[in-house]
């Protein structure tokens, strides 16, 4: 009796440890209230190798986390040394933040919705870079 029940809380024990796992990896990506609606693929870029490298970087990074279908690139823009980045992944859609690092381009931050100026902000653009690269990524989002 008493090896029946050590077994059932060894087995719920797991499960447990299996769901808090799933979730930590899931988590980022199904925020659907803060869910950035896609549109027509734009790249804002200084020339065609730094767009080329940033979305390179971008899905390189989101493409790793493991979770399934792969992303897709919507929106890129690109203000003095910095990538702002729009993607979509099934019915998911996020920004990844880039930093340009020499010649490489390095992820700062990433995850579901929009970072908008204040996320920007907190990963330490600067207020005026934020704000221009958003003017880049969603002209309009000063009227929201």
């Amino acid at each position: 009796m008493k090896i029946h029940q050590i077994q059932r809380q060894l087995a719920l024990a797991l499960l447990c440890g299996i769901v808090i796992a799933a979730s930590i990896l899931i988590e980022p990506w199904i925020h659907p209230d803060q869910a950035v609606i896609a549109r027509q693929p734009q790249v804002v870029a200084t020339n065609a190798a730094d767009s080329k490298a940033i979305g390179q970087a971008a899905l390189k990074y989101l493409n790793s986390r493991g979770i399934k279908p792969d992303a897709a690139l919507a929106e890129v823009a690109q203000v003095n040394g910095y990538a702002l980045v729009g993607w979509t992944r099934a019915e998911m859609a996020g920004n990844t933040l880039l930093k340009r690092n020499g010649n490489r381009w390095t992820v700062v931050t990433s995850g579901g919705g929009s970072l908008g100026v204040q996320g920007l902000v907190e990963a330490d653009v600067p207020k005026q870079t934020a704000e221009k690269l958003m003017d880049q990524y969603d002209p309009n989002w000063r009227k929201q």
